[in-house]
């Protein structure tokens, strides 16, 4: 009787979930495109490719084909910017074949890139990635975590947290090669510089990027524990507004505890997505996310690699 009575709890529970993120997935703020007068930038993931490029011609287009639309000041990206050729050095031929034919020309193609490392980055060596500002200045990454500030007008100003997450995560523990100084990471101590540079900000808008989402929707593969164990405690103390992530190739836009957890679609391929209590929306789909920026609002576009916006979503102040 209690087997019963706990199936159909879990039934009706699962029920009610779907009912609810399909009500959300629909649902849309349908906000009017940021024009070029507001703060504008661009944020993508997983763009990294192995044997095609996938839906990266695509996104790259779309990229360039709103640029005059919304005047973009930067992009940043969520890590994987390479995948299992990831560059052993600034000279490497994979930047030749991976990232410069398609993200260095139109509009896009004098953008600054502030990147953050994903797992399969490590698969090479990460201080090539760090070292190639050298080549491109444009390619922004002066450690494996750092933090920018950017002035949006007199009275505006936004902190970017860039984090290195794959340290953090046990199974990757003996998975990369010696030479990706995996091993050397001290997670301890990047979490205690994270607290650190969050103490201090008095910026209007705080957000955290990482490659690794937080809370992720539906059962599999789940939320990364260690994150929401040692992480998320620390977006929740210096009340962080969005925390932007990549990793499981969907766009997903969950709310956990006033925080909003943005995983931007991948620009290679897409992966299946499933909806849980805390989900907004979520989508199967390869692109890129627009966020806008000013003192009141902060605002975030999923583009898919056909240009459509898919879901808008505005955090007031």
């Amino acid at each position: 009787m209690r087997k019963n009575s706990f199936r159909l709890f879990i039934i009706s529970m699962l029920t009610f979930v779907g009912i609810s993120a399909f009500t959300s997935c629909n649902r849309s703020e349908n906000l009017p495109l940021p024009t070029p007068s507001t703060y504008n930038f661009y944020i993508i993931a997983d763009f990294g490719s192995v044997k095609t490029a996938g839906a990266k011609p695509e996104v790259a287009t779309q990229m360039n084909k709103y640029a005059p639309l919304v005047d973009p000041r930067f992009i940043i990206s969520c890590g994987d910017n390479f995948h299992n050729a990831a560059p052993m050095t600034v000279h490497d031929t994979t930047w030749q074949w991976n990232f410069v034919p398609f993200f260095n020309h139109g509009p896009i193609a004098n953008l600054k890139w502030y990147v953050a490392l994903g797992n399969h980055d490590y698969v090479g060596n990460p201080d090539a990635q760090i070292d190639y500002h050298q080549i491109d200045t444009n390619w922004v990454m002066p450690a494996r975590y750092f933090t920018f500030v950017k002035k949006i007008n007199d009275s505006t100003s936004l902190r970017v947290v860039i984090m290195d997450s794959s340290p953090f995560l046990k199974s990757y523990a003996h998975k990369f090669p010696a030479v990706s100084g995996f091993d050397k990471q001290n997670t301890a101590l990047q979490l205690h510089w994270a607290d650190s540079v969050l103490a201090n900000s008095h910026e209007t808008w705080k957000i955290v990027i990482a490659h690794h989402p937080i809370y992720n929707s539906g059962f599999f593969p789940g939320n990364t524990e260690e994150l929401v164990k040692r992480l998320d405690p620390i977006l929740k103390k210096y009340h962080v507004d969005f925390y932007f992530s990549g990793h499981i190739h969907t766009f997903q836009h969950n709310q956990v505890g006033g925080i909003d957890y943005v995983t931007t679609g991948s620009a290679w391929k897409s992966r299946t997505a499933t909806p849980w209590f805390y989900t907004k929306y979520w989508k199967k789909a390869t692109g890129f996310t627009i966020c806008s920026v000013t003192h009141n609002h902060f605002s975030i576009y999923f583009i898919n690699q056909k240009g459509k916006i898919l879901y808008s979503y505005e955090r007031k102040k």
